[in-house]
């Protein structure tokens, strides 16, 4: 039988803690790094994996490893006026498809105090998805799905970057916001766990709630 996952009191306050520190403390408590956030990180995600494979689709996709399915602790600061080295969390993802960048994606945002679920996609063609938004047929399940997230779950709706509604649609449509996407992601926030015992079928079935969501995107793009 498979160990549970759990990320206790001092795997949380070193993620907390991480930030203020700099790359010779980090090397200096790798092992400690290993035991308590990336191993528990690996474990994660094949378990999600798992639950996932058995109860929304059989062809989800989670890679455990860094720049699979977990996104690298280190910060990309070549650009960014922040300095800061390393994240405050780790982020991990399950997809369905064949391109992991352009994939229907389940995202977990897992933090010292919290913990975010979401699901959404880079879109391919936003031709082709705003058709697919307009069409009453394909664009209105959509909208039930997300506007029972955001009722449900409190969830907020980002991508939507474009100030106005594109040409031909009519600025009034009823799905306005989301024919003004570029990107796609829904997504919460949750209190960390008091018991953490159960830490991965709890983040499995959050993003459970999100298959309504998942499935049209899988289906229509």
């Amino acid at each position: 039988m498979t160990a549970p996952v759990s990320f206790p009191t001092e795997a949380r306050d070193f993620l907390r803690e991480l930030p203020t520190h700099d790359k010779d403390w980090f090397d200096a408590n790798r092992k400690a790094y290993q035991t308590l956030i990336a191993e528990p990180a690996k474990a994660l995600v094949e378990a999600v994996a798992t639950d996932l494979r058995k109860e929304l689709s059989p062809a989800i996709v989670g890679l455990p490893r860094v720049n699979g399915s977990i996104s690298p602790i280190n910060r990309d600061i070549r650009f960014s006026s922040d300095k800061t080295p390393y994240k405050d969390h780790l982020l991990f993802r399950w997809w369905e498809g064949e391109k992991k960048k352009t994939a229907p994606t389940l995202f977990v945002r897992l933090a010292a105090d919290e913990v975010g679920f979401a699901t959404g996609v880079m879109l391919p063609s936003l031709d082709g998805w705003r058709e697919l938004v307009a069409e009453e047929a394909t664009g209105a399940p959509l909208a039930s799905a997300i506007a029972e997230l955001v009722a449900e779950m409190g969830a907020d709706v980002a991508g939507v970057e474009y100030k106005r509604v594109p040409k031909p649609y009519p600025a009034e449509h009823p799905r306005a916001d989301l024919l003004r996407c570029k990107w796609l992601q829904v997504r919460w926030m949750e209190p960390f766990p008091e018991d953490g015992s159960d830490f991965a079928p709890w983040c499995a079935r959050h993003l459970l709630r999100c298959a309504d969501v998942h499935r049209w995107l899988v289906e229509h793009l």
